[in-house]
């Protein structure tokens, strides 16, 4: 018997496919001065640890997980081809980006 236990929205646990249901994604980065780590969430929401575990404890307490290597590597492609794609470069400091988490957007009621 397999000890793993999945997540109910995970796709072998429930048939969910990132590519074709609506999701939010979530960061953890680090290089920061306010805190070693950054998790960057819906909405623009930053916050800062001073630990990885703490940065990865907040954002799994709020229902986000862990994407597969592939997808999370799509994503992190995507997201450093968008920041070199900044004439000048970007603004602020990116980080170094460490891992994609996802949650699924309850559908809309009627």
């Amino acid at each position: 018997m397999d000890n793993e236990m999945s997540h109910p929205m995970a796709p072998a646990a429930g048939g969910y496919d990132p590519k074709v249901t609506p999701m939010s994604i979530a960061t953890i980065s680090s290089g920061f001065e306010k805190g070693d780590f950054l998790v960057r969430e819906e909405k623009g929401q930053r916050v800062y640890f001073d630990f990885f575990e703490e940065a990865f404890n907040y954002i799994a307490y709020k229902g986000y997980i862990r994407m597969s290597k592939e997808d999370e590597m799509e994503w992190m492609d995507t997201m450093n081809n968008v920041h070199a794609s900044v004439k000048g470069g970007m603004k602020y400091n990116t980080g170094k980006l460490l891992m994609v988490l996802y949650r699924p957007i309850p559908e809309a009621q009627s």
